[in-house]
């Protein structure tokens, strides 16, 4: 108590003191001598105010940073974006993928820009804090050494700076040099205080890396150690696992420095615990030790394959163990070793038991072991398992999975060799089979099954399992096709495949099926050969024959009705593609209808009414752009204008007149308008009869009355009235016949009415916007209003009606629609615009051109497409022939330059508009040469937003010269040399999925999509269109490239499978094919006999991908007619259209050979009989004859034992490696872990055989021999009878004894089990105390594979055959 007492009196003197002293303390400042503090106190807080200030510097300084590096991480991201518009590979039609990747571009570079500023800003903030930061910390040592009783010299100073402050090394020398300069004179403490802070800044420095590193070590060397006690708990034991298993995440470059052969030890105690959770837990450790192919050889010299093999055949309950050992599996799978066909055995066990919680993961798993080991699959006969589980239909996602992989493990050699014998495509259709007729339809496999089949038909190798064997597979499925219920999903599955749509019945339809017509003819002719091909295969298989009877058969019932109206459509649509797209001798399909006593199809009404609504809207191939509706309407037009004008008398003309009504009444609802305009449109086109009208009637005055504004007649009709577009429609020809008849303008001229009072009204719109004018928001909505704005479009359609709009000032009212201070001014100018004729007058050009500049977006993109549409309109007048006068020629070249202008407007939507139209101008027209001027102001344009137009431009000769100036054809030329060849090769092969899967791009906008599909935009083919370009093609030598690549893949076979040199080949064969499409190409191509290359490779291809794209690119040589007389020497077939120009579209004569695999050739039967026994429905007898079905016994027993898996001594299937001469160098390691697996297993039977003295021999081969049966299921029952009885009468030690154990396994390898009996063999043989033993003797023996000499001295011991790995 005293000395507290004597501490708080004695700081209150100090308090005193303290405010004594601070009382005449100096506030000057010096600059270059540090005060020290008059007393200990301000001492004290100055030296907490500079430990606050450097820990605010210091969090400052932090925060920045990551800033800066949240920045960088931006930039980063916004490069990749960047890089990833760099490429351009235009589609067929037009879309803006270009212009939002412009505009990707461009927003990605703006952000760069400001990024870079970003960081710029943040890099000098950091290094002036940082400057701060280290005067602070010098400011801070200098006034711990000045209260030192101790003085240091200017090179200690020095040796402490350079040693204490290490925040910013690039800054250092500088500050160590100010501080030098500024430390002269100053007291410093002793060399022991310097090494002190020496050691604390090498500490600070150095901990945040080395120590962290370290620490790791020390915490995965502890968790493994602690693993080691074999009495900790499951718990402690998942906890450690856990803990070890997020260090390896952590510190991943501290595992190449473990030593790990004790610790597999424990691993190995881990897994013989016999507990769920620590297995999992050991599992778990493993797979993220494993980091090379090494390690996996140790995990199998530790029986990690027994381990897994145990851990799959247990049940449900140990779901954690199971997956976790799954895990593992498919992580030595994708190092391509450690998989053994016990391990691939217990997979497929998985997959066959149907309520195992990891059965899903169990196929995933099978089908990557199908890619990665395809020959263990083969011999465990995987693929008869996933060939079981398409007969699944009601798992539809995972069946349409493992067809996928089916499909794609055919793709090539590799893969296809091992499966292509075990796999049936016709297991698609057992559903069909399945079906009797009797009893309930599960309308759900029926559905799934059709879907698949359906997808097998649209994939390339899909089409060539189905044509194995003369097209077998598919004639069998049309069997079906007499079935009614399968009849309704066959038609289905095909007109799906042929892409025809069918809907069911609509409201207002008076048949039972809306016919849609197919839309081949605007598909691409890559797309199409693809068609014509399954059109021949079907052809092959008698499709028109068994459609037409099933069209013949009696019609029952409604259902029955609705299916013979499907096979009508689907018979007409078939034989249209077959008219249209097979040549020569293939014009037979009705032909061959007649033969089956198939009048009915020209007699039948409905079959002629759906061919009639089919062929409506299209025409024969070849004459597609003939628009015969629009003959009819001008003939008619034509007809009645010579009847009405020419031939009209008065007669006719006053019983017009009266039939109209108008005279009569005024009421104009009873008015005849159909006759008013038929008078409109002809006899009042006469002057003497408007005259005589005039003065006669009142019926031009009560029409004119009609349209007055203000008396709300016309104007107060509702849009939704039935004769509302008859109104507008009725007075657009009057105000023209009114403009066009000399009598007409003198009307017009009288009228102070109709013009005058749209003007005024217009105006006070604009001006007031007041609801009581007719021109409100109101009723431009629910008012036929905006027809006025026709009627004016109409005046501006001659000159006599340009002169009215003048006298009258209404373009000044137009003018006035541009001051957007009101919305209804910007509505009544977006009325106005599309109905300008921008011919006749100069003021409709000038409001047009104004429009285009305005500020509003909206205005822009209407006026600018406007524009698109007139010249779209005088390239029309081009087509057809007409004399253009020197004014059109000049408007032409005026909406030219206007939108050209377009391209260069801030708004992505105006520009996307502008380049559409002249995108479409240039590549439909030819006359934009006369504009060559006009384009080459805007070419660098163009290549700024990457516009396609640039590719239409070079395949014109006026165009290669303006690109080739500003070296584009150069650039572009490196850049497919490059890369776009090979991502043309991507982007194509998805169109084509697309296509053929009738997948919808996103990025196509339908508004674009004007012409026919076409195949992406090829720079080569746009190259060889002209002379300039085939020069420049043979100079370069880029052909010449191509080639080598081509006669390079022939020369060796075509067996090449690597994945860049096939992608170089079809980049190449793609190349060839667009040169070869052209007139000037093809002599290229067979200067160098490039077709004869191509088509080898269509025949005798080991992929699948590169057959198809030589089929495309033949499809494509035979786009020009000498390309079709070259393949008509080699036996293919082109397509021509009714002109006789080639459509470029080719098919092998010879489609066997095209269709056949190399590993299955098949030839073309000519003939086919269809085997189905066909019985009376009345009698139920029999008809024709039965030819006897031979059935080969031995066969069939064969292919049961097979199935079933029935013992056999000399079954060579439990090799565990592949043979040597398919081996392959990087597949070495997977044969050496499957050597070891044997040899541990021999050696472990040699060794217990020789320990087993008093087991009697006999015993083992009757425990085998009655394994051996459990694969049998009537053998099974007495084979686990003997099996318990021995386990009863021996104990479980004879089970669990090593050659029990490897014998066991061996059987397990070799053969497979159901899941139940693995179960047993697993719980009496394989477990732990079983794997005890075997692991007991290794760690007794130490023996390892690859020491020779201890392997020699336990063989002459016992008898232990030799390791593969003592070589």
């Amino acid at each position: 108590m005293p000395s507290r007492l004597r501490t708080s009196s004695t700081s209150k003197k100090e308090k005193q003191s303290l405010v004594l002293s601070t009382s005449f303390t100096s506030t000057r400042k010096v600059d270059d001598i540090h005060s020290s503090p008059s007393s200990p106190l301000q001492s004290r807080r100055s030296a907490n105010n500079v430990t606050r200030m450097l820990a605010n510097v210091k969090s400052e300084i932090n925060r920045l940073t990551e800033e800066l590096k949240k920045a960088k991480k931006r930039k980063d991201d916004t490069e990749k974006l960047r890089d990833t518009t760099g490429s351009n590979i235009y589609s067929g039609t037009y879309s803006t993928e270009h212009l939002q990747k412009h505009s990707i571009r461009i927003r990605t570079n703006t952000q760069i820009r400001e990024l870079d500023k970003t960081i710029k800003k943040l890099e000098n903030e950091i290094q002036t804090l940082t400057e701060k930061y280290e005067s602070a910390r010098r400011l801070q040592a200098i006034e711990k050494i000045s209260n030192s009783s101790e003085s240091i010299t200017v090179g200690d100073l020095h040796v402490l700076d350079s040693s204490n402050f290490q925040v910013n090394h690039e800054h250092q020398p500088a500050l160590a040099n100010s501080i030098v300069h500024n430390s002269v004179g100053i007291s410093t403490s002793t060399d022991s205080t310097i090494s002190t802070f020496e050691t604390e800044s090498r500490s600070r420095s150095q901990t945040p890396v080395n120590g962290t590193v370290e620490n790791g070590t020390w915490k995965i060397s502890e968790c493994m150690q602690s693993l080691n006690d074999p009495s900790i708990s499951s718990d402690y034991v998942l906890q450690q696992s856990n803990k070890l298993v997020d260090l390896l995440k952590e510190f991943p470059e501290l595992r190449e420095d473990l030593v790990l052969t004790s610790f597999l030890n424990s691993i190995q105690d881990l897994l013989l615990r016999d507990d769920k959770v620590i297995s999992s837990a050991a599992y778990r450790i493993c797979r993220y030790l494993v980091d090379g192919q090494n390690f996996i050889h140790i995990l199998f010299k530790r029986h990690i394959d027994i381990f897994l093999i145990m851990s799959l055949a247990k049940d449900n309950n140990n779901i954690i163990e199971r997956e976790q050992a799954v895990k593992l599996i498919r992580l030595l799978a994708e190092y391509k070793t450690g998989i053994t066909k016990g391990i691939v055995q217990a997979v497929i066990s998985c997959v066959e038991k149907l309520d195992d919680n990891i059965r899903t993961v169990a196929i995933e798993t099978l089908l990557e072991f199908c890619f990665e080991h395809p020959q263990l699959v083969n011999e465990c006969g995987g693929m008869r398992v996933l060939e079981g589980l398409l007969k699944d239909y009601s798992l539809f996602s995972i069946a349409s999975l493992i067809l996928d992989t089916i499909l794609e493990l055919m793709a090539t050699h590799s893969t296809r060799k091992y499966f292509l014998d075990d796999f049936n495509i016709s297991v698609l259709a057992t559903v069909f089979s399945d079906f009797n007729g009797k009893g309930s339809i599960n309308t759900d496999k029926l559905q799934n099954s059709s879907a698949l089949i359906s997808r097998a038909f649209k994939n390339d190798n899909g089409l060539m399992l189905f044509s194995v064997d003369n097209f077998k597979p598919i004639k069998e499925l049309l069997a079906f096709i007499e079935v009614p219920i399968c009849a309704q999903y066959l038609l289905d599955i095909f007109m799906d495949v042929l892409h025809i749509k069918y809907h069911t019945k609509q409201k207002g339809r008076k048949y039972a099926g809306h016919v849609e017509p197919s839309n081949f003819f605007n598909e691409s002719s890559s797309f199409n050969q693809r068609l014509v091909l399954i059109v021949s295969i079907l052809d092959k298989c008698n499709f028109i024959e068994l459609l037409s009877r099933l069209i013949d058969t009696p019609t029952e019932g409604k259902l029955k009705e609705k299916l013979v109206n499907k096979a009508r459509y689907l018979l007409a649509e078939y034989t249209n593609m077959k008219n249209n797209l097979i040549r020569d001798g293939n014009y037979s399909a009705y032909k061959s209808c007649a033969k089956n006593d198939s009048t009915v199809f020209q007699k039948s009404y409905k079959f002629q009414k759906i061919i009639q609504d089919m062929n409506r809207g299209r025409n024969t191939l070849g004459v597609k752009h003939i628009d015969y509706n629009e003959y009819l309407r001008k003939n008619s037009k034509m007809v009645k204008d010579s009847l009405l004008i020419d031939d009209g008398d008065d007669l006719i003309f006053r019983k017009m007149v009266y039939d109209t009504k108008v005279l009569q009444t005024k009421d104009f609802t009873l008015w005849n308008w159909n006759v008013i305009q038929e008078l409109l449109e002809g006899p009042l086109m006469k002057q003497k009869q408007l005259e005589e009208l005039v003065r006669s009637t009142k019926f031009i005055r009560r029409l004119l009355v009609f349209y007055r504004p203000l008396r709300l007649r016309f104007s107060d009709v509702n849009q939704g009235s039935r004769l509302a577009e008859k109104f507008i429609q009725v007075g657009c020809s009057f105000f023209k016949m009114l403009t066009t008849n000399p009598e007409g303008m003198k009307i017009l001229v009288d009228d102070t009415k109709i013009i005058p009072q749209l003007a005024s009204l217009v105006f006070k719109a604009i001006e007031e916007g007041s609801s009581s004018n007719i021109f409100n928001e109101n009723s431009l909505k629910v008012k036929i209003i905006p027809g006025y704005f026709k009627f004016i479009g109409v005046l501006t359609q001659s000159e006599n009606g340009i002169s009215i709009l003048l006298r009258w000032n209404f373009f000044t009212v137009i003018y006035k629609m541009f001051q957007f201070d009101s919305r209804i001014g910007l509505k009544l100018l977006l009325l106005t615009l599309p109905e300008l004729d921008l011919k006749y007058s100069s003021h409709c050009r000038n409001i047009l051109g104004r429009a285009l500049v305005v500020s509003n977006e909206n205005v822009r993109m209407r006026a600018t497409k406007l524009l698109g549409e007139h010249l779209k309109e005088s390239l029309y007048m081009h087509t057809e022939n007409t004399t253009l006068t020197e004014t059109d020629m000049n408007i032409e070249r005026y909406m030219f330059e206007m939108i050209t202008r377009q391209l260069y407007d801030l708004s992505p939507n105006v520009v996307a508009i502008a380049d559409q139209a002249l995108y479409e101008y240039i590549a439909e027209g030819d006359k934009s040469q006369e504009l060559s001027s006009s384009l080459r102001t805007i070419l660098n344009q163009m290549v700024f937003i990457s516009s396609p137009i640039l590719f239409e431009l070079l395949s014109r000769p006026y165009g290669f010269h303006l690109l080739n100036d500003i070296r584009f054809i150069e650039m572009q030329r490196n850049s497919w040399l490059e890369t776009k060849n090979k991502e043309y090769v991507d982007i194509v092969e998805q169109f084509l999925r697309k296509t053929v899967y009738m997948i919808r791009s996103e990025n196509l906008d339908d508004k674009f999509t004007t012409t026919a599909n076409r195949l992406p935009l090829h720079f080569y083919e746009s190259l060889s269109r002209t002379e300039d370009g085939i020069t420049l093609l043979s100079q370069s030598g880029d052909l010449v490239k191509f080639m080598n690549v081509i006669k390079k893949y022939v020369t060796e076979g075509m067996k090449n499978e690597n994945p860049s040199d096939v992608l170089d080949l079809k980049s190449a064969m793609w190349c060839c094919g667009f040169i070869g499409s052209t007139e000037l190409g093809i002599g290229l191509l067979d200067n160098y006999s490039l077709v004869d290359d191509i088509l080898q490779i269509s025949y005798g291809a080991t992929v699948t991908k590169v057959r198809f794209t030589a089929f495309y690119a033949l499809g494509l040589i035979s786009s020009t007619r000498e390309g079709c007389e070259i393949l008509d020497e080699m036996g293919w077939n082109c397509t021509v259209d009714i002109q006789y120009y080639p459509v470029g579209i080719a098919l092998p004569n010879r489609l066997d050979k095209f269709l056949s695999y190399n590993e299955k050739k098949w030839i073309i039967q000519k003939e086919y009989k269809n085997e189905m026994i066909r019985f009376n429905k009345v009698s139920g007898e029999i008809l024709g004859d039965i030819i006897p079905v031979k059935i080969d016994l031995n066969h069939l027993l064969s292919e049961k034992n097979i199935i079933e898996n029935t013992n056999d001594e000399n079954d060579q299937v439990g090799q565990l490696s592949f043979s040597e001469q398919n081996a392959k160098p990087s597949e070495t390691l997977v044969a050496d872990v499957n050597k070891e697996a044997t040899f541990l297993r021999s050696r472990a039977n040699t060794i217990s055989s020789v320990l087993s003295n008093g087991l009697d021999s006999g015993i083992i081969e009757e425990i085998m021999e009655s394994i051996s049966k459990l694969g049998n299921h009537i053998l099974s029952n007495a084979a686990i009878k003997n099996i318990t009885d021995i386990n009863n009468k021996f104990g479980p030690a004879l089970f669990e004894r090593e050659i029990m154990v490897t014998k066991v396994l061996d059987m397990l390898d070799k053969f497979r089990f159901k899941p139940q009996v693995r179960k047993f063999l697993c719980e009496l043989f394989i477990n732990v105390r079983g794997l005890e033993n075997i692991i007991k003797h290794d760690r007794k023996l130490q023996i390892k594979p690859d020491d020779s000499h201890q392997v020699n001295e336990v063989a002459n011991e016992i008898s232990v055959p030799s390791s593969p790995f003592s070589n």
